[in-house]
């Protein structure tokens, strides 16, 4: 798939570590800067620095609480390692990104005690395509399970390292304002009272404010063109959507054969298991 990285998520460890060293071996890109050896050493590497362009962005992995523990692995706390290591890398890098298959809580609460992370990829089994949600100075979004969906997010970096708002998010709350006040002006003008002067000057404001509401709709409406800035203040800029993948898609011989693989080693299991039952 030649993927920049891929953070370790509890149900990555099923097949054991081997596994997973095996691929890294291979040069399988896994990130991991919580899952530590019996020594406090980390398994896999903590962060990766990808240049993109002329941005460098760095890319750090968080894995979920994890139940039962491989043997010879160790579970850190994210709150014990992650403070040291993003003022490390945000040094380091343009952009701050974090892989990670912590609860939604705890993804907010990273978002809301670090503004250096720019952008969450979260892997929440039970929360589906998530629309991106900027909390503080940080997007976080994730696509749904099993690779139902193709999640796309495009971003225009700028210098400046803060998000504005999406166009699509300003839109929608532009239109419900010029919703809001033509309700307003309708209202108003049903009032028997219209002919009093403070009362004349107020419809006008209001419907000034509307006239300026409707202008930036329109504006934001036009396709986007090229602008001279700074890049310094200007902020940046995202765009999102999730493609839902066709099941009639021919099948892929490796992936087959990865699927193969994975029912020989669940069957070897539940052998196992059935040659050694509990003892009561």
């Amino acid at each position: 798939m030649q993927v920049d990285a891929v953070a370790v998520a509890p149900l990555d460890l099923a097949a054991g570590l081997a596994l997973l060293k095996t691929s890294q071996q291979q040069g399988f890109p896994w990130l991991s800067a919580n899952l530590l050896d019996q020594h406090g050493h980390p398994l896999f590497q903590p962060v990766r620095i990808k240049k993109i362009g002329k941005i460098k962005a760095g890319i750090i992995g968080l894995t979920g609480a994890v139940s039962p523990l491989p043997a010879g692995v160790t579970y850190a706390d994210w709150r014990t390692i992650l403070p040291a290591l993003i003022k490390k890398t945000a040094r380091q890098c343009d952009i701050l990104i974090l892989l990670s298959s912590l609860t939604p809580a705890e993804n907010q609460e990273i978002a809301q005690q670090f503004p250096a992370l720019h952008l969450i990829l979260a892997a929440d089994l039970g929360s589906g395509n998530m629309n991106p949600q900027q909390v503080n100075n940080t997007l976080i979004t994730q696509t749904d399970r099993q690779g139902k969906y193709q999640g796309i997010l495009t971003i225009d970096w700028q210098k400046s390292g803060r998000w504005g708002k999406a166009r699509e998010e300003e839109l929608v709350e532009l239109r419900n304002r010029l919703g809001a006040l033509d309700w307003q002006i309708q209202r108003m003008r049903q009032r028997t009272d219209l002919q009093q002067p403070e009362y004349i000057d107020k419809i006008a404001l209001v419907e000034k404010d509307r006239k300026t509401v409707a202008q930036q709709i329109k504006a934001l409406e036009q396709p986007l063109a090229p602008k001279p800035t700074t890049g310094q203040t200007t902020p940046c800029s995202f765009n999102h959507i999730f493609l839902a993948l066709q099941q009639s898609l021919p099948e892929s011989p490796e992936i087959k054969t990865i699927v193969k693989l994975k029912q020989q080693i669940n069957n070897l299991q539940q052998n196992k298991t059935s040659q050694n039952p509990p003892i009561p």
